[in-house]
C-alpha cells in the first residue's frame, strides 16, 4: 500500500441554511493531505463538493506561509492522492518550486464531479469563494502562518485572483497578495481601493491579447492599488514558444473594449456603452491557443510569481 497513513476528520460547520461536512485524508509519509468541503454555486445547483490537495514542506521551523492555487480550464497536471481530483500544469510545478522555498502549497479542484469541460466557460463556478473558504479553514491550522496566505491562478484561475479588486470580494479577503498568470481581462471588476498586492504575468503572443490586461493594469494602478505587470516575450498563453491561434473557445472578444462590472451589479464597456450580464456573450470567440505545448517559459513564469510573493512573506 502506498498510503501508509490515512485519517478521516469530519467537522460539522453550521450556517444559516446549510450543514457542511469537511473530510480530510492525510498521507503522513508524503506530507500531503486532501480535503473535501462544500462551496455552493448558483450555476451548479446540488454539486457543492470541491477538493484541494495540500503539500507541506518536510522540514519546517514553526509555522509556514501558504499558497492556494486555482487551476485553469484544463486540469492537465497532477492527479490528487484521493477522490480523483486534479490540478493544471502550473499547479503541479508550483507545488515543486513552492516547497523548495518553504511554502505549503494547496491546489484546488473547482471542477470536481461537476462534469465541466474546458469549452464550458459560461458554466465555470465562481471559484474565488472556494479559495476564500479554504484559506479560512487553514488559517485556523497551527501549521500555517495566517498572515501569510497567498492566492495564485492560471487562465480561468487568474480571473478569480483579479476579483479581489472588487469591493464586494475585498471584505472577505484572507489573502496578503496574489498572482494572476495569463488572465484574459476582457470581463473585469471595477477596481476599488485594497491592500491586496497583485502581479499580472502575460505572454506577449497570447490569444488572450495583452492589450486588455494592459488596460486593466492601468485602471488598477490609477486607484492606488499595489499592482505589477510582467510580460514574457515570444510566448503564448501556455508560456510556450511557437504557439498558434486555432479554433476553440475563449473569452477574448472584448480585448479592445473591456466589459466592466460594478459593485451595484451593473455593467459598462470601457467606452461607456451600458450593458448587462448578457453582454458577457459578446466577449466569447472561437479562438484558442494551439501549437506545440512545450511550456518552455513556464518555469520562468513560476519563478517570477514566487519572487513576487517572497516580498510579502
Amino acid at each position: 500500500m502506498k498510503i501508509l497513513f490515512s485519517t478521516l476528520l469530519s467537522l460539522i460547520l453550521f450556517s444559516t441554511s446549510t450543514i457542511a461536512k469537511i473530510e480530510i485524508k492525510k498521507f503522513k509519509n508524503k506530507n500531503i493531505e486532501v480535503i473535501k468541503f462544500q462551496v455552493p454555486d448558483r450555476k451548479l445547483p446540488g454539486k457543492d463538493d470541491v477538493l484541494a490537495q495540500i503539500h507541506f514542506p518536510k522540514k519546517t521551523d514553526g509555522k509556514v506561509p501558504l499558497i492556494i492555487h486555482q487551476h485553469g480550464s484544463s486540469r492537465d497536471g497532477m492527479k490528487f492522492k484521493k477522490w480523483g481530483g486534479r490540478t493544471d500544469e502550473w499547479g503541479k510545478r508550483l507545488v515543486k518550486e513552492g516547497l523548495k522555498r518553504g511554502y505549503a502549497v494547496a491546489v484546488i479542484d473547482a471542477f470536481y464531479n461537476r462534469k465541466l469541460k474546458p469549452t464550458n466557460k459560461n458554466k465555470f463556478p465562481n471559484a474565488v469563494h472556494i479559495a476564500i473558504k479554504l484559506a479560512k479553514i487553514y488559517s485556523q491550522d497551527n501549521r500555517i502562518e495566517k498572515s501569510q496566505i497567498f492566492y495564485t491562478g492560471f487562465s480561468y484561475g487568474s480571473s478569480q485572483v483579479l476579483k479581489f479588486q472588487d469591493s464586494r470580494i475585498q471584505s472577505q479577503n484572507p489573502f496578503r497578495a496574489g498572482v494572476a498568470a495569463e488572465p484574459g481581462c476582457n470581463i473585469v471588476s471595477n477596481p476599488a481601493r485594497t491592500n491586496f498586492a497583485t502581479l499580472m504575468i502575460k505572454g506577449e503572443e497570447s490569444h488572450y491579447y495583452p492589450v486588455a490586461c494592459k488596460t486593466y493594469y492601468k485602471m488598477i494602478k490609477k486607484v492606488g492599488n499595489k499592482i505589477e505587470y510582467a510580460s514574457i516575450p515570444k510566448v503564448n498563453h501556455f508560456f510556450s514558444l511557437n504557439g498558434k491561434i486555432v479554433k476553440g473557445k475563449a473569452v477574448n472578444g472584448c480585448s479592445k473594449n473591456i466589459l466592466i462590472r460594478y459593485s451595484d451589479g451593473s455593467f459598462k464597456f470601457q467606452d461607456g456603452t451600458p450593458s448587462n450580464r448578457r453582454g458577457r456573450l459578446k466577449c466569447f470567440t472561437e479562438e484558442a491557443g494551439g501549437g506545440e505545448k512545450n511550456r518552455a517559459k513556464l518555469n520562468h513564469a513560476i519563478n517570477l510569481s514566487l519572487n513576487f510573493l517572497d516580498k510579502y512573506k
